[in-house]
């Protein structure tokens, strides 16, 4: 007996699309933004990237998302809202030319959140606050890559690789 939800697509990605898919998605993100605010000097992994069960399953197989690592820049924001703006400006049109809309936005005391998400299940996070924190999870995909990444992080820290599938039971 199969998991599969009713409405699950007829094919999900690989491990290896979605590392690729998550790796340049975050490096035109943190580029875009270092072009707006080159005050922001460079982004840095500030908590490791996992991949990590989705709760779902496809055709019996256990299925993944990738939680990228988040990076944070090494300098300060500029602190005026029209600095904001612009920041946040420049990470909707990389988010809208890759196919996502803004899901949410919150503002709090000194910062901000805002979401983008995609058809196929994809977020994008970004934090303006006392540093500027980017970070992506992947929609569902399949366990296994012919060629692993080490990292997807444009910063380029080592992660650990993606255990092989396993058939759920």
């Amino acid at each position: 007996m199969s998991a599969l939800r009713s409405d699950a697509p007829d094919s999900i990605p690989s491990q290896d699309e979605t590392h690729h898919r998550m790796h340049a998605l975050l490096t035109s993100v943190t580029s875009a933004v270092l072009e707006e605010q080159p005050g922001l000097l460079d982004f840095h992994d500030r908590r490791p990237q996992r991949d990590r069960s989705s709760g779902d399953s496809w055709r019996g197989l256990r299925t993944l998302c990738h939680v990228s690592a988040l990076l944070a820049s090494t300098g300060v924001p500029a602190s005026s809202e029209g600095a904001t703006a612009r920041l946040l400006a420049v990470a909707d049109e990389i988010a809208t030319s890759r196919g996502m809309h803004r899901r949410s936005e919150r503002a709090g005391t000194g910062m901000i959140t805002v979401r983008w998400t995609n058809a196929t299940g994809d977020l994008l996070e970004m934090i303006v606050g006392v540093r500027v924190a980017v970070r992506a999870i992947s929609a569902p995909f399949l366990p296994g890559s012919l060629t692993p990444m080490a990292t997807t992080s444009p910063a380029s820290s080592l992660s650990p690789l993606t255990p092989p599938p396993r058939l759920v039971r």
